[in-house]
Formats: structure tokens, C-alpha cells, sequence
């Protein structure tokens, strides 16, 4: 499993998930990939955010020693992102959000048929 991918590999990940996933699924997933790259987002609360997401992904071996307690663990580091990513939602990512969700789930587009070709 590869876990070293670039800002346009994630991209495409996410674009691929969305797709497949809707709208419901995909707005929190894509609002905190535009969080991670927003330029007023700090440095260090990307690491963080990244970090406490890894946490949640990564599968574990030792479940069965653990028991319980990761669950907890993940449930923690899930409620951490959350709260720090909403830290950083602008009204801009919020637009750029509904906008590409928009786009690539071909809502609220509506085609325009030329007069002429009636």
C-alpha cells in the first residue's frame, strides 16, 4: 500500500471516491483536501490534521490485543480532524467545494439548447 502521494495523486483519489461515493459522502472529504492546501492553513495544523487522518486509515494488526481501546483511539483522532479542519472552512472553500461537487456530479448544471436548432 502506497501511502507517499502527491497533492495531484490525492486529487484524482478524491475525485474517484466522490464520484463513486455522492454528494453527502464526498463534501467532507473534499473540503478538507481544499483545507490541506489552502495557503491559510498552517503548516502545523496540516501535520496534525494529516496525522490524526492517517491514524484513522492506517488498518492494524494488534486489533486483537487492543480490542476496544484503538477503536476508541480512531474515534478520537477522527473527532480531532474534524474539529481542526472545520477550524480553517472559509466561505471560499465552501464555494470551491460545492462548486467542483457541481462539476463532476453534473448537478445543477443546466444545458442550454439553442432557439435555432428547434
Amino acid at each position: 500500500m502506497k501511502l507517499n502521494f502527491s497533492m495531484d495523486e490525492l486529487y484524482i483519489k478524491v475525485e474517484k471516491y466522490i464520484k463513486k461515493a455522492g454528494r453527502t459522502a464526498g463534501r467532507p472529504v473534499l473540503t478538507t483536501y481544499y483545507v490541506m492546501i489552502a495557503d491559510t492553513t498552517p503548516e502545523s495544523e496540516r501535520t496534525n490534521i494529516m496525522l490524526a487522518l492517517v491514524a484513522i486509515v492506517i488498518p492494524t494488526g494488534v486489533e486483537d490485543l487492543l480490542g476496544q481501546i484503538f477503536l476508541v483511539g480512531k474515534g478520537a483522532a477522527a473527532v480531532y480532524a474534524y474539529k481542526k479542519v472545520k477550524k480553517y472552512i472559509t466561505p471560499q472553500i465552501k464555494d470551491k467545494v460545492e462548486a467542483k461537487l457541481d462539476e463532476w456530479l453534473h448537478e445543477n448544471v443546466t444545458e442550454v439548447e439553442p432557439v435555432y436548432l428547434k
